[in-house]
């Protein structure tokens, strides 16, 4: 079991180095906020699937961290720390190293979303250094990559950008070597030409569950290199989100959710970049479809927003500001928060084309 874990969800902010940090002259970033991002920035292929619910179990000890874990999805992390700190004192008295293991694990993501930086780091280390001498794992498993995932995230936000590369690199790499052995098993080439969706019918996420965690490495390494490296490299991107989006697709379709989130959040990661024209060619793959989506609802009014900025930048003004018109028309129904947003978004974009009229 690897659960995924999302930080800063549907945040903007968290990022203590590197360009992400730089001050763009964008004329509603200052006044409306940054772009829009949707349901997470760092998006997971398989949260996104939705988590089946549980019953508590009647084991105190599995009770509690079955507890921290609904706590640390209502965001309520202090609460969550208290119950697995007691968790882990009931542990040492059992002499079961799996459990403590989920406890360091429960525990590590739960600083990880905190923002705590130094603790979670601790925690994910020493969850390694388990997985490898208690759990005999090797760094091609799903547990193992989960983890360094995490950290390379961490090191990014820290600044140790190397680090993190390394670290990134590492999981892509290792989890291509997985999926290429994978897809052998049910005589798939990977990246040839097959009927993935008779395959998923019959074997589900027995088959699916190595190619998510494929995707997520891409999507995450991409977004590392966005915030964070030279612009020279942005483009280096572009292979890595086209190969993620394949493999959404293949999973869960061309219009879903899951597809339209991944576009609107490497979007708006372009935006923030200065790297409009890239961003306008992302967005516009789901412009249309993700009217027919019923979950994308929430998401509608800051895609059209983060759509509408890269036009305007691109030269498209007038049609920049139909879909900044649009943006604030379907946040109607949404929270005052997001109806602010985009009338702010409106308003400013409008003052700007008045001004170079």
């Amino acid at each position: 079991m690897f659960p995924r874990n999302s930080r800063n969800s549907g945040r903007t902010g968290g990022y203590r180095k590197g360009y992400w940090d730089q001050k763009h002259w964008r004329w509603f970033a200052r006044a409306a906020g940054a772009p829009l991002l949707g349901f997470s920035l760092m998006t997971t292929f398989k949260d996104l699937a939705g988590i089946p619910p549980f019953e508590l179990d009647k084991d105190p000890l599995k009770h509690k961290i079955k507890k921290a874990w609904l706590y640390r999805k209502q965001h309520n992390y202090d609460q969550a720390v208290m119950i697995l700190e007691e968790a882990m004192q009931m542990a040492s008295g059992q002499n079961n190293e799996l459990i403590a293991s989920r406890i360091i694990d429960e525990l590590a993501n739960t600083y990880y979303e905190m923002g705590k930086l130094d603790d979670a780091e601790q925690a994910f280390r020493g969850l390694l250094q388990r997985l490898i001498i208690l759990h005999k794992k090797q760094d091609y498993d799903p547990e193992f990559i989960d983890v360094s995932l995490k950290l390379s995230d961490i090191f990014a936000q820290k600044g140790k950008l190397d680090d993190a590369e390394i670290g990134y690199k590492h999981c892509a790499a290792r989890q291509m070597k997985v999926v290429e052995k994978h897809m052998a098993k049910y005589s798939i080439n990977y990246g040839g030409s097959y009927d993935i969706p008779q395959v998923i019918n019959h074997y589900g996420t027995v088959f699916t569950d190595p190619l998510a965690l494929y995707g997520l490495c891409l999507e995450q390494y991409a977004h590392f290199i966005v915030r964070y490296r030279e612009e020279k490299r942005l483009d280096d991107t572009v292979q890595l989100m086209d190969e993620a989006l394949k493999i959404s697709h293949q999973i869960y379709g061309i219009n879903c959710f899951h597809a339209m989130n991944m576009l609107n959040n490497y979007g708006a990661l372009l935006i923030a970049r200065n790297r409009f024209d890239l961003a306008k060619k992302y967005l516009e793959i789901g412009i249309d479809r993700i009217l027919y989506i019923d979950e994308c609802n929430s998401l509608l009014p800051g895609y059209y927003c983060n759509y509408s900025e890269a036009l305007y930048h691109c030269g498209q003004r007038l049609e920049a500001l139909r879909y900044a018109k649009k943006a604030v028309h379907l946040s109607q129904s949404e929270s005052k928060e997001l109806k602010d947003y985009t009338m702010k978004f409106l308003q400013d974009m409008e003052k700007d084309y008045n001004r170079h009229r």
